[in-house]
């Protein structure tokens, strides 16, 4: 990892700060999922145990 992204706040760090705005910017597009505080993210390096998140294929009919 980068020494940027060793700087940039965790998702559940930034709810502890009440910095909900930037949460909201950080997970307008989930793409994974924190196993630890189940925080859902755009981006694998705003979580701390990053895991894919599974899409819904309620759309389809055998899905």
């Amino acid at each position: 990892m980068s020494d940027q992204q060793n700087n940039e706040p965790k998702m559940c760090e930034l709810h502890s700060a009440g910095m909900m705005e930037q949460i909201d910017q950080r997970s307008n597009n989930p793409q994974f999922v924190c196993g630890k505080c189940r925080r859902k993210a755009n981006r694998a390096e705003y979580l701390h145990n990053p895991l894919p998140l599974k899409k819904n294929g309620g759309d389809n009919f055998w899905g």
